[in-house]
């Protein structure tokens, strides 16, 4: 459901790029600045994510044995 909600979102951003009418270098900067802020926000989405995991395993209790 996100990747879809995601999707829409990103198919909206480029309508309404395209939208503008700006000219083509114009509109490859914006495009490019659209698809890098959308990678910076998946790093920051995967850092969260992980961070999320190691803190949830160290919450668990969970005792490692040495063998």
């Amino acid at each position: 459901m996100e990747k879809t909600i995601k999707t829409l979102n990103s198919s909206m951003l480029y309508r309404k790029i395209d939208e503008l009418g700006l000219t083509s270098s114009a509109r490859a900067e914006a495009v490019a600045a659209l698809d890098a802020a959308d990678r910076l926000g998946d790093g920051i989405y995967w850092v969260f994510e992980k961070i999320h995991r190691v803190t949830a395993f160290l919450g668990s209790n969970a005792k490692l044995k040495h063998q």
